[in-house]
């Protein structure tokens, strides 16, 4: 397992002493968009279309949904047009990101082992560059969602704070949650809900297919490191992110595996004591109704009084009355043996 820090001091988790720093870093220069992935970065109204006003634009980050963010990108078994099944999760990279001043703080990485595919593919070996002895003296799925939740405690993370940003939805959507609930493995909480950074970048360069790589450049960046290295992946996409930031466009959940929680019901208005005395003995009709049925039938009345006790059954006051009474009434012939 590798924890790989960013090349740029760790930032305090402590939001009183973030909010310092930042204050500081108002004065700074953003860098230019091509530098985004050297360290952390700054805003300031350097950039056209940002804020106006430099301590607006803080502001404007400090208020964002999320103290974190955390970029991941997940590499799996694979082959040449063909589907593995199942297919696992080969490295599982992630990278922390400053949400009130876009800082890449620190990365994190580990190679998963396979299970039921444990030899990697020609193709799966070419297309990541993950090689055999790699996952071979990797861990497993469950141990490496431990260590990547030890990572963020030790970085002062607080997880109700963060939000998982990904690009596109298979990575937690399809990927860790097929293989999760296949090896009845449980995962942290905040997977269940993510950023997918197509939403946002669509948001501000328009809709169309464009794969990262291709988003990246369209967004004036440099590509940094090796195309489906999830770590590289990860650390571009979390890049992009920052950008789009910089650009000001509001980063919020896009995808959930939680359903929406229902709407509370509307509190009935109060109504009148008229009303609701003839609420009451509605209901208590309905019970009535079957009461008297069934009485009838034990009677062994004429079945020609089963129409009645449909009627009886659609809650009409009036034949109900009147059908206790024909109760009462079969009940008397029946106890002194009169028949009609």
């Amino acid at each position: 397992m590798l924890c790989l820090p960013s090349s740029s001091a760790f930032r305090p988790a402590d939001p009183a002493a973030r909010g310092a720093m930042a204050s500081q870093q108002q004065r700074q220069s953003f860098p230019h968009a091509s530098t985004a992935a050297r360290g952390m970065l700054s805003f300031s109204s350097a950039v056209p279309s940002g804020p106006a006003d430099p301590a607006a634009q803080q502001q404007d980050f400090r208020m964002r949904e999320f103290d974190y963010f955390v970029v991941v990108d997940f590499e799996a078994t694979c082959e040449k047009d063909s589907r593995i099944y199942p297919q696992e999760i080969i490295e599982f990279p992630a990278v922390l990101v400053d949400a009130a001043t876009g800082g890449l703080l620190s990365s994190f990485r580990t190679y998963v082992k396979p299970r039921h595919h444990p030899v990697l593919t020609a193709f799966c070996s070419e297309l990541t560059g993950i090689q055999q002895e790699q996952v071979d003296g990797g861990v497993d799925l469950a141990t490496a969602l431990a260590l990547h939740d030890k990572w963020l405690a030790a970085a002062g993370v607080a997880k109700n704070r963060l939000a998982i940003v990904t690009w596109g939805d298979w990575d937690c959507r399809t990927m860790l949650k097929f293989e999760c609930n296949f090896k009845n493995i449980s995962k942290p909480s905040y997977f269940n809900q993510w950023v997918n950074l197509r939403i946002p970048f669509e948001t501000a360069f328009g809709a169309g297919r464009r794969n990262l790589q291709e988003a990246v450049r369209e967004a004036g960046l440099q590509w940094d490191g090796r195309l489906h290295c999830g770590l590289d992946d990860a650390r571009n996409t979390a890049r992009l992110l920052v950008e789009l930031m910089r650009r000001g466009v509001r980063i919020s959940i896009t995808g959930s595996l939680v359903p929406p929680p229902l709407p509370e019901p509307e509190p009935e208005p109060e109504q009148e004591p008229e009303l609701q005395h003839q609420r009451r003995c509605g209901d208590h009709t309905r019970t009535n109704a079957r009461t008297i049925l069934l009485r009838l039938w034990e009677l062994d009345a004429d079945m020609s009084f089963l129409p009645l006790g449909c009627l009886i059954a659609g809650h009409l006051d009036s034949i109900a009355s009147s059908a206790l009474r024909l109760a009462s009434y079969y009940s008397l012939i029946h106890t002194h043996g009169v028949h009609a």
